[in-house]
């Protein structure tokens, strides 16, 4: 292992804005950091495989009135974000270690705003589309999650991810509240995502790859 990552892997655990799920702990999902007094009233946003938080950052700067939480894996990449937040001041924005399957262990019913998935993992063969993050499992999840008009957002550069999202969103009877869209430079960005760029999404974008943007509500 790089040292560089193993660094970080023991930076990351002395972070007072990173979160670590333990296995086998229950805990009632208001006890965790998001919903203490300090944040009562702000709206929730949530980035699903976060990364090292370009997005999640750029929710938290726009609008101080918005708490984030930035999700993610992958402890070595969180620490990037949690860092960077830190040195920007960032009151509200934390971060959360787990698994996404696991998001309803950690956020009360009907209490989060807008949902981000940037650049989820495609699974793209057909035996592994029911992880993909908008498979009917993961929905009914967000729509459990999500404030009544709460909006679900989706930054992808995989044609299958998109038009499988797209067909299961509309087999719930959902209306997709944005037309296709390619995001390419100055052409187009997402709310509150004005020129951010992920690293992943600058290595997509340096392949030729196309960008897409969709959102919708479930509830």
């Amino acid at each position: 292992m790089p040292r560089t990552k193993r660094h970080k892997y023991a930076r990351v655990r002395q972070l007072p804005n990173v979160t670590f799920s333990v296995l086998g702990e229950s805990r009632p999902p208001r006890s965790y950091p998001w919903y203490r007094d300090r944040y009562e009233g702000m709206r929730r946003v949530v980035e699903l495989g976060c990364g090292k938080g370009e997005h999640s950052l750029a929710f938290a700067a726009s609008d101080p009135k918005k708490l984030c939480v930035g999700i993610d894996s992958k402890s070595h990449r969180i620490c990037v974000g949690a860092e960077k937040a830190l040195d920007l001041g960032l009151e509200n924005l934390q971060f959360l270690h787990t698994r996404i399957e696991r998001i309803e262990a950690f956020f009360a019913a009907g209490t989060i705003h807008e949902i981000w998935l940037t650049f989820p993992d495609p699974h793209p063969k057909n035996r592994e589309a029911k992880f993909r993050l908008t498979a009917p499992f993961f929905l009914d999840a967000y729509a459990n999650l999500l404030k009544p008009g709460g909006t679900v957002y989706l930054k992808t550069d995989s044609c299958l991810f998109y038009d499988f999202t797209r067909k299961t969103v509309e087999q719930r009877g959902v209306r997709v509240l944005s037309p296709p869209k390619r995001v390419a430079g100055t052409d187009f960005d997402p709310p509150y995502t004005p020129g951010v760029v992920s690293a992943y999404e600058k290595a997509a974008r340096s392949k030729g790859k196309g960008i897409r943007y969709m959102a919708f509500k479930l509830n």
